[in-house]
């Protein structure tokens, strides 16, 4: 059984060194794609890298509760509440009446959250294009299908998504 078990761990060597390789590229990615999306003058804005993908949860999924928000995200409910309180400040979030539970409250994006986050996006797009604009669309494609699937995988593992 240990023979079996020390067999299943180890990898042949070029399996390894993709792996490896693997690695060493999503950490560079990482970094790089950071970089590229949000500057530092960005970041200074209400609408940073950390409340972007709140704003985008609530457009996409609907009103959610506060405890909701921190569970996908995987982050403490009192830094969701955080988060969402300066959303709220600003007037991009709006709290609502939970219809099926009169002591619960639920936060939407407003219609102002709305055309923040459209101008975010499309400030986030004019690198996107100019990055992508010599690939041939077959190869965007192929690398959407992998993103897709590296992100589903993820979830299955359990990996929150990044706030």
């Amino acid at each position: 059984m240990n023979r079996q078990r020390k067999t299943e761990r180890k990898k042949p060597a070029h399996e390894e060194a993709t792996l490896d390789s693997l690695e060493r590229e999503l950490s560079v990615f990482v970094r790089r794609a950071l970089r590229l999306f949000w500057s530092e003058k960005r970041d200074e804005d209400v609408l940073d890298r950390w409340n972007y993908a709140l704003l985008v949860r609530l457009l996409e999924e609907g009103p959610l509760r506060v405890g909701e928000m921190a569970r996908r995200f995987g982050i403490d409910k009192s830094t969701a509440s955080r988060h969402l309180g300066k959303l709220e400040e600003e007037g991009l979030v709006e709290a609502v009446a939970d219809e099926r539970d009169a002591r619960s409250v639920l936060l939407r994006i407003t219609p102002r959250g709305e055309a923040r986050l459209i101008e975010v996006r499309q400030a986030r797009m004019q690198p996107i294009r100019r990055l992508f604009d010599t690939w041939p669309q077959e190869d965007q494609e192929e690398l959407s299908r992998l993103l897709a699937r590296l992100n589903e995988d993820l979830d299955r593992l359990g990996v929150p998504p990044a706030r």
